[in-house]
Parts: structure tokens; sequence; C-alpha cells
């Protein structure tokens, strides 16, 4: 499972189907075909070569065009992928013009404005660049760049602008190669063979690995002029939206648990819950087979006790942990174009380390994520509130060490079995809200089993994943059920799709205690990730939020898990100053109060607002 390392008003879901079609439906990826590419090697290996672009490119070629033509695509995620494959696919086969067609058409389906306006603007400007003489590619392809910015509105484009620049500075063969080998290697380790996504996936790693680097100093120094322009920096609109100091006066303690793997809890000295269900006694009072674990039960990815308050790094990640910080760090700065010398030094090292470096540093990088993810949500919901009291419940079944553990189904029966035991220890500790800022569905668990080994069969694993899916979500619903006192507030995803169908838990489970939050950028936009749907509520700030990692390292991280302890903060100062509301009542004023930036804009949440709202409610009389 991957952590998200998850509309309102302004989306249109443009299936653009008449009831005389009879094509069939591609809802999710359940649904495509089951056609396989059989590789000669490792993808990461071959994907410049002739074994991947001669032999399998035509192929890969036939069956995206075969769907797009032949399937009726309602997941806007699925045709986009299938477009703009394409479009690298023609770029890699000498088609330079058709590659610009299907960019340019791909974003006349777009729903969100910044991907209308200037999505896939690197690939496209590649692309022109490719149909011109070899003397002037360069100077097309920056011409092409600034005219899509000329029209485009900073406020709205800024982000997307930030993340192609960054895309410049790393792109290089044997960075994409790392890339190839955490994204496609797995399924073509497993099975031999690779799907359509997988090669279309490959076919655009291997179009900017070709086409940037003879081009990334102008592209690049074009898209820095852009980004340095004054005006092109939009105002934040968060900052204004925060309690003033006499808004939280007499705010009372609150306990939050992170609902996760685990946190850095040396970062949080004095701000820890006690359970006075596991005392410091040096006793199991539980009888859970952990002595003293008096801050949160904590289990191990397969879901039985650990005394680990954070799951260790293996072996592999301990060894480049300093090393793979410094990555990390480099990467999110170039992302929101910081010029730090983290940035500097993975630039650097995207474009000249060895294809073994770039492979080994990419596929630490889930690991390192998943370790450092719950101390990035932990430090957003406690750092801004010192009335916040942190509870761990470490007590989720996947994570990296260093490859993906699959979910199986006895760790989805034990993740039912323990998760009322779970709610017991938090509502005996006091605690009012739970984030959630991770997501587990049947496709990725299907995957994963794939991916590892587990399974080899694409029909088991599919069967096997639904039922580990049933189970698993059974029991988070459960959970929620159990603790109706306690608010939980759950990441929407990070899948630039609706989620209607209850694929995903917990964002699409159904009960009052619970709010889904998606993601903005710093204008109170939508990002270009965040999951949408009647499920998400609220909106708050999921681009570029300033973290705190293990150790206490400083950096930006995207996505709507952050989005979700942004709001977690909020609904505890709430019932910081107003302890009686419940868990109903904090939605009902997180929603009253908030405020979009347009009439047909997003419900963003306003926390002064908010607080406010909640200290002219009436005080509970006893």
């Amino acid at each position: 499972m991957r952590i998200a390392i998850l509309a309102a008003a302004w989306v249109v879901m443009a299936t653009g189907a008449s009831a005389q079609d009879a094509r069939p439906v591609i809802a999710s990826r359940a649904d495509l075909p089951a056609t396989r590419f059989e590789v000669a090697g490792p993808p990461s290996e071959i994907y410049l070569t002739p074994a991947f672009l001669d032999a399998l490119v035509p192929h890969i070629r036939r069956e995206g065009e075969r769907l797009l033509s032949d399937y009726r695509i309602t997941d806007p995620e699925i045709e986009a992928r299938l477009r703009i494959g394409l479009a690298s696919i023609a770029l890699l086969q000498g088609r330079p013009d058709d590659s610009v067609a299907l960019i340019r058409e791909q974003r006349t389906h777009e729903s969100k404005p910044q991907m209308k306006q200037v999505g896939y603007l690197v690939r496209e400007a590649m692309a022109a660049g490719a149909a011109a003489p070899v003397p002037a590619r360069c100077d097309v392809a920056v011409r092409t760049l600034s005219r899509t910015l000329e029209s485009a509105d900073p406020s709205v484009v800024r982000d997307e602008v930030l993340s192609r620049y960054g895309v410049t500075q790393t792109a290089s063969p044997a960075f994409h190669a790392g890339s190839a080998a955490l994204v496609v290697d797995p399924q073509a380790r497993a099975q031999g063979s690779i799907d359509i996504m997988g090669g279309l996936a490959l076919a655009g790693m291997a179009a900017e690995a070709v086409y940037v680097p003879p081009c990334r100093e102008t592209m690049a120094a074009a898209l820095k002029a852009w980004l340095d322009v004054p005006s092109h920096r939009p105002a934040d609109i968060w900052p204004a939206r925060e309690p003033a100091t006499e808004d939280l006066e007499g705010a009372r303690p609150v306990t939050v648990a992170v609902l996760e793997s685990g946190f850095d809890r040396t970062l949080f000295a004095g701000r820890l819950a006690f359970d006075p269900a596991e005392p410091l006694d040096g006793v199991d009072n539980d009888d859970n087979g952990v002595i003293d674990d008096a801050f949160g039960p904590t289990f191990d990815f397969h879901l039985r006790p650990t005394a680990e308050v954070v799951t260790p790094p293996s072996p592999v990640l301990a060894a480049r942990l300093g090393l793979q910080t410094a990555l990390e760090k480099g990467l999110r700065d170039l992302a929101y174009g910081d010029d730090t010398p983290e940035s500097r030094f993975v630039a650097e090292r995207a474009r000249n380390a060895g294809i073994q470096e770039q492979i080994e540093d990419t596929l630490a990088t889930e690991e390192w994520g998943a370790w450092s993810h719950g101390t990035w949500v932990a430090s957003l919901i406690a750092d801004p509130a010192p009335f916040v009291r942190l509870y761990g419940a470490n007590a989720i079944p996947f994570g990296n060490s260093p490859e993906r553990v699959p979910v199986l189904e006895d760790d989805a029966a034990r993740w039912a079995a323990i998760l009322p035991g779970v709610c017991r220890r938090m509502r005996g500790a006091g605690v009012r809200v739970v984030n959630m800022s991770w997501g587990f569905d049947k496709e990725e668990a299907a995957t994963t089993l794939l991916q590892t080994g587990a399974e080899t069969d694409p029909d088991r694993a599919a069967a096997r994943g639904a039922a580990i899916y049933a189970t698993a979500r059974a029991g988070i619903e459960a959970l929620m059920r159990d603790c109706p006192d306690i608010l939980f507030i759950a990441g929407a995803g990070n899948t630039d799709r609706a989620d209607v169908d209850g694929g995903s838990a917990p964002s699409s489970i159904d009960t009052p205690n619970l709010l889904v939050i998606g993601g903005t950028g710093v204008t109170g936009l939508p990002t270009t990730f965040t999951t949408y749907g009647p499920q998400v509520k609220l909106y708050a700030l999921a681009e570029g939020n300033l973290v705190r990692g293990p150790g206490g390292q400083v950096m930006r991280s995207s996505g709507t898990s952050f989005a979700s302890p942004f709001v977690a903060r909020v609904a505890a100062s709430m019932l910081a100053v107003a302890p009686q509301l419940s868990p109903q009542a904090v939605i009902r004023g997180l929603l009253l109060t908030a405020t979009p930036i347009s009439d047909d804009g997003l419900p963003l949440v306003h926390p002064q607002k908010a607080v406010l709202w909640a200290r002219a409610q009436p005080q509970d009389p006893s």
C-alpha cells in the first residue's frame, strides 16, 4: 500500500457518452483488458534499447489506441495516461506533430484549471522542438514553453510549473532508470511481462530521458525566469486564516491519535498522551504482549504486537539514511524552486550518477517515505498547537522493508480483530480526534500481491485483493462505529479521480463521525492530484506543507496526507475551546465556517472562523 508518499463544483465528469454508445466501459483499472507485454529483461535496463523501443513500443501503441477507440473510458486518470503515454510514443517514433496534437487534445479533456492551461507543457515543448531542425530544437522548445505560459494565469498554474521545473533539473537516462526500477520492474519481475499502464509509463520515462537533457539548461532557465517574476508568485491564502492568539486563550489539552505506523516521539517531549491502560510500571497491563506501551498500542506491518514505536528502517535504508534524507529533501526543494545545498546536490546526482546508484536511490524512496510519513503527519498536527497531546496508534498493515510488504488474508483478519481493542484504548486515553492519512483499496491490494510474488495469477490476485479489502474495510468501519464519540479525519487520496464506488477505505466509508479532506495549493485551488467526489466535504492545504521528519529534519511534503492533519489540528483547536462539542458538531462547525475563495470555489477550511464558531456554542451545563 502506498501512503500518500491520498470534487466539488469545479469538476465536470466528461464521459461524453451518448445513450447509443454501446462500447464496453473502463471505469477503473480493474476494467482494463488483461493484455500483457513480455519483456526481455528488467524494464529499468532495457527501456532505452531496441528490446523496448523497437520490440514492444509498437504493440503498446496499438493497444493504447485500441483502448481509446473501442472503449468508453469514464476514469479520467486512465484516459489521461493513455493519451499522454501515446504522445510519448509518438515522440519516440519520430512523430512529433502527433505528440503535440495528443497533448493539446488531452488539455481539452482536463477538469482542473492548471492542467487545462499548462498541463504537460514540458512534453509539449520537447515534441515541438523535435519537429524542428536539430540546431533550432532548444530554441523552439523554449518558445513553445513561453507561449504556453503567456496565456496562463500564474495564480492557477504556478504549482504545476514548479513541478515541471524540477523535472527539467533531474531528467536523465540513469535517473529514469531508477524510476523504472521502482514503478515498472516489480511487475516485470513477478510476471515476466508488463501491462499497458506500465508500458506507457516506461515510454514517458524514455521520452524525457532522451529529449530533456539536450535542452535542459535553456528550458530550465525559461521556467525559472517565469517563476521569478514577482507577479507570478500568488498570495498564500492560508496564513491569514489562522486563529489569533487571543482566539485560543484558555485552550485546554486535546488528545489526537495518529493512526499509522508510528512517529518519532522524541520530537514531541511533553506533548504525548499517556494511556491509563498501560501505566509505566513494568507490567503488560492489557495483556497484549508489550510492556509499558504507555503512549498507544504498537504493532508491526503484520499486526503483531511490538515494542517498536516506529518501525525501524531496514538494513538497506539504515546504511544510507543520511544520504537518502538529503536526496529526498533536495527533490522536494527542487519541486518548489528552493535553491538549497540539497537541491543542487540532488540535481547534480540525478544528471551524473550511474544507473546502479540511481536505482538504489529510487528503490530506497518508498521505504524512506513510509518510515517518515507518520512523523510528518504528527508534526503538522502538534507543532502549531501547543495544547495538542499526541497518541500513537500504530496499527496499519502496510509499509516497506525495504520492498513493499503485501497485505495478506491473515493480515487483514488480524487488522479487523485488533481494531476493537484499539478503539477501547483510544477511548480510555481520552482521544477526541483520530487522523488517518492513508488509504487501502482492492486494486492496490491485488497489485501488491503480484509485485511481491505473493500471487502470480492476475485473476486470483484480483479475487484475493477484493476479499482482503472487504475484510479490512469492514474492520475500519467497525472501528469508527465502535468509537462514536471520536472524530475521524481522513485524507481523500491522491488519485486525481472521483472515489464514488466505495473503492477505498477509509475515505469512502459513510459514518457520521468521519470527515474526508481533499487538497488545495496555496491559492485555494485544487491540486492536480487530489481525489474528489461527493464524499470529500472539505479541503485544506496539501501542497508544499512544511513538516518535520524523524530526527527533526524540516522539509516540504505534498498530498492529501497533509490536508488531513491540517484539519485534524483545526478540529483539536475547536475542542480545546469547546470540549463539549460532539464529533458531529465539530464537523458541522467546520463545514459551516468553510470559506471558498470564489462563489463557485471549493469549501476551504477556515481555522479562525471554526474556532470562533466553537467558542460561541453553548457550554455543557454539567
